[in-house]
């Protein structure tokens, strides 16, 4: 394989743009491996770790801008906390492997801060729209978003190298799991080559200008209200609330279902239905349940609106509950006969509502 001068941003384009770099001789780059936690505490700092495989391919490719790409939740504000460094055993001074790598702020003032498309030319997006358009966002439904890093310019020279980026995350609170996304690419190079390393071939084409990879994370101690973005996207089927501070169990509560939210924007089984019950399970304190779901009159709902359905309870009295605290209610919803159930649409699961306090 040919090499290429080491530049700093260059080698993070080169990790990122992996799967571009098969069709061309240049210069070959491989995220070698990931390591992310499998799981994380929200509000927790978390290093994640690139292992990344640069040949310059004996094509002395001087004076490279690495560029690192990070898809993570939005609420997570990876642009505004994150700390991404790099480091390798080269040391051409001045342009040395190693160093802090800077936020792009998507200004595309300069040549080498303008995104590169899958023909590798400069296309008016930013890296940024770039990874999205090209990459997308994995398994996730949405809310992500990609964050783009670039490095000084290194000089590799005729070499091959392994190095190392180090990702320091702030862990949000707002979903319980997501799938984060990595590429390395380099400046001049972009998103080349649209397959990733792993459909790509070598045959007559052993380079490969960026790569990229997908790592599930679990979040732990998320909000009560926390969306899981690897899952079907959340609906507004059912909704609980007691005024616009939030509740708790001990508040008189309005439980709401919407017979129109359904998977993937269709209409529920209960659509046009001529009576909705409401079937629910209490989780205690001390992990016992009471369960009302046999369809009695006072679970019946109110039709509050074209196929919306509402119902106030006061969840003590309720559920008969007086010397323990009620920690979660478990919904679906009913016909009259029960031989339609509602609940939680892409899960098939009863849909669980924690407190929720502002």
């Amino acid at each position: 394989m040919r090499r290429f001068n080491f530049n700093y941003k260059t080698f993070i384009f080169g990790f990122l743009a992996l799967p571009l770099v098969f069709l061309f001789v240049t210069s070959c780059l491989e995220i070698k491996s990931v390591d992310q936690a499998d799981s994380a505490r929200a509000g927790s700092s978390q290093t994640i770790t690139l292992n990344v495989l640069l040949d310059t391919e004996n094509n002395d490719q001087n004076y490279k801008r690495l560029v690192v790409g990070i898809c993570a939740p939005k609420d997570w504000k990876v642009g505004e906390n994150a700390v991404v460094t790099f480091d390798s055993p080269l040391n051409n001074e001045p342009r040395v492997g190693n160093g802090t790598m800077i936020l792009d702020d998507g200004a595309q003032d300069k040549g080498y801060k303008k995104g590169r498309g899958a023909d590798g030319n400069q296309n008016g997006l930013t890296w940024a729209e770039n990874a999205e358009e090209i990459l997308g966002y994995d398994e996730n439904y949405g809310e992500m978003e990609w964050v783009m890093y670039y490095s000084d310019q290194v000089d590799a020279g005729n070499t091959s190298v392994e190095g190392t980026v180090s990702i320091n995350l702030s862990i949000g609170s707002a979903h319980s799991a997501a799938k984060l996304g990595y590429w390395v690419g380099v400046h001049d190079n972009g998103f080349k080559m649209a397959d990733h390393v792993a459909e790509s071939t070598t045959t007559g084409a052993p380079s490969r200008w960026y790569d990229y990879e997908w790592k599930k994370m679990a979040i732990l101690s998320a909000s009560a209200d926390a969306t899981d973005l690897t899952g079907p996207a959340p609906t507004f089927t059912a909704t609980v609330n007691a005024g616009a501070e939030g509740y708790t169990f001990d508040d008189i509560i309005t439980v709401n279902f919407d017979a129109k939210e359904g998977y993937l924007g269709d209409n529920t089984a209960l659509y046009n239905a001529g009576e909705v019950f409401m079937c629910a399970t209490a989780l205690l304190g001390d992990g016992t349940t009471v369960a009302k779901v046999d369809r009695a009159p006072e679970s019946k709902m109110t039709l509050t609106g074209a196929d919306y359905w509402s119902k106030t309870i006061w969840p003590p009295a309720y559920f008969g509950v007086n010397d323990q605290i009620i920690t979660e209610i478990h919904l679906n919803f009913q016909n009259a006969d029960g031989s339609i159930v509602v609940k939680n649409p892409g899960y098939g699961t009863d849909m669980v509502f924690g407190e929720k306090c502002q």
